[in-house]
């Protein structure tokens, strides 16, 4: 996390910076997969990024969480980072974005 004191982000950049977070099993972004459930930057800097794993199983929460972490707490002004993972509502395909469906029709 940056030491520096900067404006906190804001939930559209961290949003943007997720969309760098691959989920390893299927290869496209967890934005576009619809497993972002909620995002919230405090003014102090603390950020709360909340994942709505695939499955409640997914062996990958944390390569998730860790890359999470690592690519929120990378922006300018965030002090820290937790990630919570929540299973209701359960993931559905009908969240996957129009970009998430195309990428993985690429695949």
């Amino acid at each position: 996390m940056n030491d520096t004191a900067q404006p906190a982000p804001t939930t559209e950049l961290v949003l943007r910076a997720l969309h760098h977070l691959i989920d390893p099993e299927v290869g496209v972004n967890v934005v576009d997969l619809g497993m972002i459930a909620d995002v919230e930057v405090a003014p102090d800097g603390a950020a709360v990024v909340v994942i709505l794993p695939t499955t409640p199983g997914c062996p990958m929460h944390e390569v998730l969480a860790d890359g999470a972490r690592a690519i929120v707490g990378n922006l300018h002004g965030v002090t820290s980072v937790d990630v919570r993972f929540v299973y209701s509502p359960p993931w559905t395909p009908d969240r996957i974005t129009p970009g998430g469906r195309e990428a993985l029709n690429r695949r």
